[in-house]
């Protein structure tokens, strides 16, 4: 951001103080939406990566899930064999 760093004299007219008051006015705006796209950046990462994360904990939750119904399954026993006396 460019600072004016002048000296106001009382020789300054009435139009160059409202040209320097414009041209601060203008540095402040641009500074202003600037940091409106850079909020609206950040919001949007941040909601990205929660859903991100939490699809990524539900994938965990569910393989837990999996390996422990399967460790509580009683060994299958193998089929009797019809023809097997």
């Amino acid at each position: 951001m460019n600072v004016m760093k002048e000296i106001e004299t009382s020789e300054s007219t009435p139009e160059q103080l409202l040209q320097m008051l414009e041209a601060q006015l203008a540095a402040q705006r641009s500074q202003r939406a600037q940091s409106g796209r850079n909020r609206a950046t950040i919001l949007v990462t941040g909601i990205l990566f929660i859903v991100v994360a939490a699809g990524a904990a539900l994938l965990v939750l569910d393989q837990m899930l999996v390996d422990l119904r399967q460790s509580d399954r009683p060994p299958m026993m193998a089929p009797a064999r019809a023809d097997a006396k």
